[in-house]
């Protein structure tokens, strides 16, 4: 089954590698870091990364629609849809941290079917297809097996997201309150900046669960096909069925999921 979609993830990876490339080689020397939304950055490497990235994967498959974070989608009709985080985790990126990564994955109908996530400064990368498994570096991975909650390690999203002040008000308090609750009941609570860090984080047995909530297609695309893969589970913070144009998701072991999602609801 893995070699049904070997074309594809091979596209995706030889771009991630080349944009993650370019990105690691200009992040000491960023010449144009710009605000986007009041909380929100994007850098000259993001947008290069991401012409490069669209370069490739319309080379390979001109007939395919793109959606990426920062350039407007390209829509051919067709059925396959790759989806592309050019560098998530641009704050972190931007500070110099080393948690950010690249993102492609391809979208059949409403399944994702092949996809990879690149972390350059940690030279990891994560790969993945629709019934094949998922792997770090080659080599198949797991999620966790840890059955206690008291054992468990969860990470949270950033807070300050949201496009007006109204909306990251709301989603602080809402962050503040999941992460008390998580607290109380799990091991850790940590926060990493980049969705594709944390998904790629539980699927290789780091921790037990990422929770975020609020997200977008791209941030999500590869890593929800990764962590089920690897064995665990992804659902929205409702319990209901996940697809990446949701609002939210609940990432985990697939052990704890039920458990996490109890810790997690709020009211």
């Amino acid at each position: 089954m893995r070699d049904k979609y070997g074309q594809f993830l091979g596209t995706a990876i030889k771009a991630a590698e080349e944009a993650g490339g370019m990105a690691r080689s200009m992040q000491h020397a960023l010449k144009d870091i710009r605000f986007k939304g009041e909380k929100d950055v994007v850098t000259e490497a993001d947008m290069m990364c991401d012409a490069a990235i669209r370069k490739s994967l319309s080379a390979a498959y001109p007939d395919h629609n793109i959606i990426t974070e920062e350039e407007e989608a390209v829509a051919q009709g067709s059925e396959y849809t790759w989806y592309v985080d050019p560098i998530d985790g641009t704050v972190n990126y931007s500070r110099g941290f080393p948690l950010w990564g690249v993102s492609i994955g391809l979208r059949r109908g409403d399944a994702m079917i092949a996809g990879c996530i690149w972390l350059p400064a940690l030279e990891e990368m994560y790969t993945t297809t629709l019934g094949g498994g998922a792997y770090l570096n080659g080599k198949p991975i797991r999620a966790s097996g840890v059955v206690e909650l008291q054992a468990a390690i969860i990470s949270h999203g950033d807070f300050n997201i949201g496009d007006t002040e109204a909306q990251r008000r709301d989603m602080n308090e809402r962050n503040l309150q999941s992460r008390i609750r998580a607290a109380a009941a799990l091991q850790r609570v940590k926060c990493m900046g980049s969705a594709v860090v944390e998904a790629a984080f539980v699927a290789a047995g780091r921790m037990e669960a990422y929770c975020m909530m609020a997200m977008k297609p791209w941030d999500v695309a590869v890593g929800s096909l990764l962590v089920t893969e690897a064995g665990g589970a992804v659902s929205h913070l409702d319990g209901t069925a996940f697809s990446i144009d949701g609002p939210d998701a609940l990432f985990s072991n697939g052990i704890l999921h039920e458990s996490v999602l109890k810790v997690l609801r709020l009211g």
